[in-house]
């Protein structure tokens, strides 16, 4: 495969496959139809200024507690699972998040073994690539990774595809959700490569089902027309010099002694049926997922809780450049939240 993630850090079990490529405006529409997501994609296009820079100030502004936040998560991890652990990044948010872990972990004095694969709501995780991982590494503890939590569709999607005796123990940075058995905080946070897609990410598209309908593993496309902005290997390294104090030795966790959130997902769909909204599927709270909205998909509302908050500063700009509503609701249980565009059938 000719993605640019290092083999070292990580082992790809995607299959490279043509796409059924949409446009936006048909992609929502075929939504609406009952067309699974998992089927359809459209083409990535260049970043925008807006996004790469967003990339760069977050990642000057946020970078370090990004990295102590990514140590803390790996020191938890081998205080539970020792050397034993394979980690299962999800393609794609969580890619970087697992090769960066296991270069911690190196540092440290192991090798975890790390594999990103596809899941996708309302298929699935990826079984084939699931049985090769198992296959390869039988009785050691899976710890599937996540860069952050949205309203949980995610976990549930996983719990739904594991087979018995393999828990669906998630690990992420940032858990608004309240979801995840490893969790280096339930702050909403702005992670960097949210605000860009496949070219922090080996230039793996969106994953998608394999388009001859087989029982193989989930397929991916390259995006080759991005490859002279691909930041992937920049990222990993801005994150390894960041990471470098906590290189030593893996430290007691010191995240904050915030409570785990109890179903914030509540607060945002009561605001979403004010406005007649029907499908929960539509409402993506969460920083890291009102992002992915504007990027992917045809937005229709933003809900921040601060205005003034620097990791929603991106939001604004992209609301107003898309004509947007944005509402600012102080008792918000996470950053953002955006509402998708109703389809055809509502």
């Amino acid at each position: 495969m000719r993605c640019t993630l290092p083999p070292e850090d990580v082992t790809v079990l995607l299959d490279e496959a043509a796409p059924r490529l949409v446009s936006l405006e048909e992609k929502e529409r075929l939504i609406s139809q009952g067309v699974s997501y998992g089927e359809l994609l459209s083409a990535e296009e260049v970043p925008s200024d807006l996004q790469r820079r967003t990339f760069a100030e977050s990642l000057e502004r946020c970078g370090p507690r990004v990295a102590a936040l990514l140590a803390d998560l790996a020191a938890e991890l081998w205080q539970h699972y020792g050397e034993r652990a394979v980690l299962v990044s999800l393609a794609r948010g969580g890619t970087p998040v697992g090769c960066s872990l296991r270069r911690l972990a190196r540092r440290w004095g192991t090798d975890w073994p790390h594999y990103t694969v596809s899941i996708i709501r309302g298929v699935g995780l990826d079984s084939a690539a699931l049985s090769q991982i198992r296959q390869a590494h039988p009785g050691q503890p899976l710890v599937f990774v996540d860069g952050w939590t949205g309203k949980g569709s995610i976990f549930s999607t996983l719990s739904r595809s594991l087979p018995p005796g393999c828990p669906p123990t998630l690990a992420v940075l940032s858990d608004p959700a309240g979801v995840a058995a490893h969790a280096a905080t339930f702050d909403d946070l702005l992670l960097p490569h949210a605000a860009l897609n496949a070219t922090v990410c080996g230039l793996l598209s969106r994953t998608f089902l394999p388009p001859d309908g087989g029982e193989g593993r989930h397929a991916v496309r390259i995006e080759e027309a991005l490859r002279p902005f691909d930041q992937t290997g920049e990222y990993l390294a801005a994150l390894d010099s960041l990471w470098e104090p906590f290189a030593q030795a893996p430290a007691a966790a010191s995240r904050s002694a915030s409570p785990r959130p109890v179903r914030p997902f509540g607060a945002v769909w009561e605001l979403a049926q004010a406005r007649g909204v029907t499908d929960p599927h539509r409402v993506k709270p969460s920083v890291g997922e009102a992002t992915r909205v504007f990027l992917r998909r045809r937005p229709a509302g933003l809900w921040v809780r601060d205005r003034q908050d620097a990791d929603v500063a991106h939001l604004l700009v992209m609301a107003d450049e898309a004509g947007v509503d944005v509402t600012e609701v102080p008792q918000l249980p996470y950053r953002a939240a955006a509402l998708i565009g109703a389809g055809e059938g509502e």
